[in-house]
């Protein structure tokens, strides 16, 4: 090969590996050069500030319904906040004085109407030692754009100085691929300076949402000191190259109780996409259009995972929920609502307030509600199958070693005789007996030993 050959074949192998190069490179998005304009309408709450409830105040407060735990369908909490305007929370609402203003709590459900009396109500306030550990992750897609990025890491900037000295903070960026950029640490002088405020350097990519989700949940696995785990993710954009899907990151969040708190920016988004993490896992979810609202919405989520009132009833009732609360002031009456369900999902245990007569398997009077109640369940879902679990304490003065066996067996037995005379198919029923071999108390005392006294179901099938 002569020398100008040789120079045109080295031209010609350079220029292929450049195009072979450039096609395994991954193609960004194109930067959305301005802000979107509110809707007709737009009027966001975003808590900056606390101050204490006062009932003889003019100015209308706002109750609203911040999530329910329902993962015990028979022991439901109920989580608000009380605002005033559109960015005061209110404290101090559910002192032994205050707690005459709550005029009314009330369950409805299968038509049935219930004054609930015995209630636990209960108040966390940021100066309380309620630690959380809080996963930040944040949107680098290419579609942000420098000036965005910029203005978000600022304000994440300014989070983490407002940050509690008990609380761990991870900071996670993510385009198409997700990085941890600071681990899980209660140390703010470790946020600030492995933070970086550097733009889209390094990014620019496309959107991963739920991979960028999922790393925060592992992060926060990692978690041993906090009371509550939870996520808090922006984008602006649509999901368009995570490797896990939606329905999987919602359940490991679940089993892991995090909450996934979601900002979705401007109008370029999966509608509802980051709406359902936050509804599933009993998070918040805002939506913002306003580059100058960046540090509004970060504050705001940081205040109202620090402030929360709560009310915790029980109930043997199965379905469709309307429950209702009401805030009788001097000047005005406040009411708000919220409906959810309670049906048990598949492998959840749900206790049964069912009685019966000292060392026999007769079902007392009392237990009729209780009875009724999955007998509704099981009409209402056709195809379900249960377990009915009988348990008793430790104590067995009979000389027979297998004698709470066989009464948890009894019992149980007992209880599916009293479905089936109901209507329900025996083969939906099976009745196990455990004895004393599935404490969830302390045997040594009788107020753990009035617990492990309890009978159960669990849904096999759905």
């Amino acid at each position: 090969m002569n020398g100008k050959n040789t120079i045109i074949f080295l031209m010609f192998s350079l220029l292929i590996i450049a195009i072979t190069s450039c096609s395994n490179l991954p193609k960004g998005e194109e930067e959305i050069a301005f802000d979107a304009e509110p809707p007709e309408g737009y009027n966001p709450i975003f808590v900056q500030t606390v101050k204490n409830f006062n009932p003889y105040d003019p100015i209308k407060p706002k109750v609203l319904i911040k999530n329910i735990d329902k993962k015990n369908p028979n022991n439901i909490k109920i989580f608000f906040h009380l605002i005033e305007g559109n960015s005061i929370y209110l404290t101090g609402a559910f002192t032994d004085i205050m707690r005459k203003y709550w005029c009314l709590v009330e369950d409805s459900v299968n038509g049935k109407v219930k004054l609930i009396k015995n209630f636990i109500i209960k108040e966390i306030t940021e100066k309380d030692y309620y630690p959380y550990s809080l996963a930040i992750v944040l949107d680098h897609s290419g579609s942000m754009g420098e000036w965005r990025a910029f203005a978000m890491q600022k304000a994440i900037y300014k989070l983490i100085y407002e940050k509690r000295d008990f609380d761990d903070y991870a900071i996670i960026k993510y385009d198409s691929k997700v990085v941890t950029e600071v681990p899980l640490t209660q140390i703010k002088e470790n946020l600030l300076s492995q933070f970086q405020k550097n733009g889209l350097e390094g990014y620019g990519g496309m959107t991963a949402i739920s991979d960028g989700i999922l790393e925060g949940i592992e992060e926060l696995k990692k978690s041993r000191s906090s009371k509550s785990k939870a996520i808090l993710i922006f984008t602006d954009g649509f999901d368009n190259s995570s490797t896990v899907s939606a329905d999987n990151v919602i359940n490991l969040a679940k089993q892991n109780n995090i909450s996934i708190n979601t900002i979705d920016f401007g109008e370029f988004l999966n509608p509802n996409y980051l709406k359902r993490f936050a509804e599933e896992t009993g998070g918040f979810y805002h939506k913002i259009y306003k580059t100058d609202e960046f540090d509004l919405v970060f504050r705001d989520l940081y205040k109202r995972l620090q402030n929360f009132y709560s009310i915790e009833f029980k109930t043997q009732e199965y379905g469709l929920h309307n429950f209702k609360i009401k805030l009788c002031l001097p000047h005005d009456t406040l009411s708000s609502f919220v409906s959810f369900d309670n049906t048990p999902d598949i492998g959840t245990i749900a206790l049964l307030n069912v009685y019966f007569d000292f060392d026999k398997a007769t079902i007392q009077k009392n237990s009729d509600e209780a009875i009724d109640a999955v007998y509704s369940l099981m009409k209402a879902y056709p195809d379900m199958v249960i377990e009915i679990r009988g348990h008793t304490d430790s104590l067995n003065s009979t000389g027979d070693p297998n004698y709470n066996l066989k009464l948890s067996q009894r019992r149980a037995d007992a209880v599916k005789q009293a479905l089936v005379r109901k209507g329900i198919a025996p083969e939906r029923i099976q009745s196990v007996g455990y004895g004393e071999k599935k404490p969830i108390a302390d045997n040594k005392n009788e107020d753990g030993r009035a617990l492990n006294r309890r009978t159960e179901f669990i849904v096999i099938k759905k």
